[in-house]
């Protein structure tokens, strides 16, 4: 088998701080360090290229994660090319200088500056992508893989993409116009170029294979997100400087107290009606006065964040009597104790292609309800408590359900901890290879 070509746009983007880890990020940049430690233990002649088809991008400081991934010697990043030649601006101006008269016609119509810009950009394109290609056959690349945001058809080689969800086509209303634009474009550029595609559960297999016509020859794989062992790694409990920043918020934080989110902010996630049912559980005196309920996370769109905010202000306008605290992002170190002191997390989401936070809450032996739809029911398997995320009355059962009976959360602890064990980073990259060698051949 020849070399493979990772895009890894989305990474360079990122710098690798978990306010940019989003569930894309995590995945992709898990995948690729699992098949590079893979290769590296069991193929000698095998090296994974990583490149971007965004030149603007190189020129950024690489992160550490990406630098991490380098001190592998299987991976080799391109990132120097010779500067591209200068556009001859002055035969440009000539040419414009003859249709100048017709130029102020068309402007009328069409906008020709942003024409200039596109074309000027679509040359400096091209001649990268001659660059790349050649640099890819240099190193006897066989198999590009694209990333999310960055795709391009390119022939002489087999193109893979990762297929994480499609709400942005099942659940529209769920997503920004550019979002679902994105995803359009996604589905079409699988369907027409890609040899291979990855699923990240069955469930976006199963909603794939419904809502996309792809090619006969298509092969499809999944590759299930793991733990990285670093995330799991013994850490200082930052739990006593976590209760110094909420104090600041509200009273006290207390271990095994409080229930727990963490995600991006946006309407899927069904937060709002989270912090509804935690508040009607209070006024209602049906949950112990110490419980707590702590959602962290940055500001996806919908301003869903800014909202609950509203609404606690609304609803606890006595700062020291309010029992539910928003974070914003915060570490790895501090996310992890917030999992790991939790009673339990919850993640009523209306649909995800994995739901890495149900994962790892179970790996840190956290207890878990979410969302019996999509992915979440692979994931979760009988180690969670099932919630119908629609169905205001079922979350508020369900919350009270698990206070009213703490021997269950031992019990759920124990399973939680067994389900983890099926998600591993070595198993899917093990399967990865296979898939490419499939390819290959």
């Amino acid at each position: 088998m020849k070399n493979i070509a990772f895009e890894i746009s989305p990474l360079l983007l990122a710098s690798g701080s978990f306010g940019d880890k989003s569930g894309v990020y995590r995945y992709y940049y898990g995948l690729i360090k699992a098949y590079g430690e893979y290769v590296k233990k069991n193929y000698k002649d095998i090296q994974i290229i990583l490149f971007s088809f965004n030149r603007d991008l190189l020129n950024l400081p690489v992160n550490r994660e990406i630098l991490e991934l380098l001190d592998n010697k299987v991976f080799l990043l391109l990132s120097r090319f010779p500067e591209p030649k200068s556009i001859d601006f002055d035969s440009l101006k000539v040419v414009t200088n003859i249709f100048k008269p017709f130029l102020k016609i068309i402007n009328l119509i069409l906008p020709m500056k942003k024409i200039y810009t596109y074309l000027i950009d679509n040359i400096r394109f091209k001649s990268y992508l001659k660059l790349l290609i050649k640099e890819f056959k240099k190193n006897k690349v066989d198999i590009v893989y694209h990333s999310e945001t960055c795709f391009y058809p390119i022939s002489g080689f087999k193109s893979v993409l990762t297929v994480y969800d499609l709400t942005p086509i099942i659940m529209y209303y769920f997503h920004r116009s550019e979002t679902n634009d994105l995803s359009q474009r996604k589905l079409y550029f699988a369907r027409k170029y890609c040899k291979g595609l990855v699923c990240i559960s069955q469930s976006t297999k199963n909603d794939l294979l419904k809502h996309c016509l792809l090619k006969k020859n298509t092969n499809i794989t999944i590759c299930y997100p793991g733990l990285d062992q670093s995330f799991l790694a013994k850490r200082n409990d930052m739990f006593n400087d976590l209760k110094r920043i909420i104090s600041k918020k509200t009273d006290v934080l207390k271990k095994n107290r409080y229930l727990f989110f963490y995600s991006t902010f946006e309407p899927r996630k069904n937060i709002f009606n989270l912090i509804q049912v935690f508040s009607d559980l209070c006024k209602d005196n049906q949950i112990p006065h110490d419980f707590k309920l702590v959602l962290m996370g940055g500001e996806g769109w919908g301003k869903v964040k800014q909202k609950a905010v509203n609404f606690i202000k609304e609803n606890f306008p006595i700062e020291d009597k309010n029992r539910i605290i928003i974070l914003d992002y915060l570490s790895d170190d501090y996310l992890i104790s917030l999992i790991k002191n939790a009673y339990t997390v919850v993640y009523p989401s209306f649909y995800e292609g994995f739901g890495l936070p149900v994962l790892e809450s179970m790996a840190l032996g956290t207890p878990v309800l979410t969302s019996y739809n999509s992915s979440l029911i692979e994931v979760g398997g009988n180690a969670v408590i099932y919630c119908d995320p629609h169905n205001y009355y079922d979350l508020k059962n369900k919350i009270k359900y698990l206070i009213d009976n703490p021997s269950q959360i031992e019990k759920l602890r124990k399973l939680g901890l067994q389900q983890a064990k099926k998600f591993n980073w070595n198993q899917s990259a093990k399967k990865l290879h296979q898939f490419f060698q499939e390819l290959a051949s």
